[in-house]
């Protein structure tokens, strides 16, 4: 199977899935038909990308008429708010990484009946987080609870309410910068906790699951991720630890490469 795919931003998660279809797609099942950019970024984007088969387009409409079989977002909750309807809206199935735009309950309202109406897809990989596929396995079974626990060096939370809440160089030791809701944890940290939602959306949703945001020094060089779950069925405990993008100390490096499986998936034999 090949598929045509049309990426919206081209920061740090864009560049790192360009870069690993190009390493692991030997057998060109995939083709990048063109990334879409704010206006004024187009010649930097060409540049960076480095090949003229790739369209690099400033305007929805023109993005839109790539007919994509899958349009990739990578930049961020505004543009899923911004794009995601229209997307959506021409037919096109959209992948979003930002999935904490979705704490939006008119945004998600509408981009479901959208999808609802036009037959389009709105696919939401793992990201970061290992064990959504387990989580949602117990969530068949009946969950009882499910908290997720982000844990970043104290650098990650710069440009975070947490900035005005604590001294972030001066931490020494594991703080608690935020508890409480998906919700909440996905509103006020956007550019930390998209994983929030996609855990909530997966588990109880975003008002039944439970966010611990923490800096820990220790915790360098990796993003930590745990997921802890209990169900009619057993519970369920899974801890990842990721290196933060080149780019992006705020976003780790899985990231990138969970959407990288998501477009992979389906084009071989066996499926995973």
């Amino acid at each position: 199977m090949h598929k045509r795919i049309a990426l919206i931003g081209y920061g740090a998660i864009a560049r790192i899935v360009t870069a690993k279809l190009a390493e692991l797609d030997t057998g060109n099942r995939i083709r990048l038909a063109g990334v879409l950019v704010r206006p004024g970024r187009e010649e930097e984007t060409r540049a960076a990308l480095g090949r003229e088969d790739v369209s690099v387009v400033a305007d929805i409409d023109a993005f839109i008429r790539l007919t994509p079989n899958i349009a990739v977002e990578c930049a961020g909750q505004g543009a899923l708010a911004e794009y995601g309807e229209a997307v959506i809206g021409a037919g096109l199935d959209l992948m979003a990484v930002s999935t904490g735009a979705l704490v939006d309950d008119a945004l998600r309202g509408r981009l479901t009946a959208t999808a609802e109406r036009t037959g389009a897809r709105l696919h939401l990989p793992a990201g970061a987080a290992a064990g959504i596929d387990g989580l949602m396995a117990h969530r068949v079974g009946g969950l009882k609870s499910v908290r997720y626990t982000s844990t970043k060096p104290p650098a990650a939370w710069a440009g975070t309410p947490a900035e005005d809440r604590f001294d972030l160089a001066g931490i020494a030791a594991p703080t608690t910068l935020f508890e409480g809701t998906a919700r909440d944890a996905a509103r006020l940290y956007p550019k930390n906790a998209n994983l929030a939602a996609t855990v909530a959306l997966a588990g109880l949703g975003l008002d039944d699951t439970q966010i611990r945001l923490v800096a820990d020094p220790a915790a360098a060089p990796y993003n930590i991720g745990r997921i802890e779950a209990e169900s009619a069925y057993g519970t369920l405990a899974v801890e990842t630890r990721g290196l933060p993008a080149p780019e992006n100390p705020k976003t780790s490096a899985t990231t990138a490469l969970s959407l990288v499986h998501a477009i992979l998936r389906g084009t071989g034999a066996i499926v995973l």
